[in-house]
């Protein structure tokens, strides 16, 4: 099973992080980062890196937000 990790990002500094969290799909992850981006300030970002270390996923926070605050 891959492993993703997720972070809050501002610019260039991560404000918040989980790391290692086992997903059997990508398509699993947009729970977490709807969690994640209801937690952050506006003008961030949630980042989700596979563990290659490539960005597989990238949002920022209101555009999440409106996508899963229906």
């Amino acid at each position: 099973m891959p492993y993703y990790n997720f972070e809050i990002v501002k610019g260039d500094q991560t404000i918040a992080a989980e790391r290692a969290v086992a997903l059997r799909h990508i398509r699993a992850a947009w729970p977490r980062v709807a969690t994640l981006a209801r937690k952050a300030a506006t003008g961030s970002r949630v980042r989700v890196t596979d563990e290659a270390g490539d960005v597989v996923i990238l949002v920022g926070v209101a555009s999440a937000l409106r996508y899963f605050d229906h």
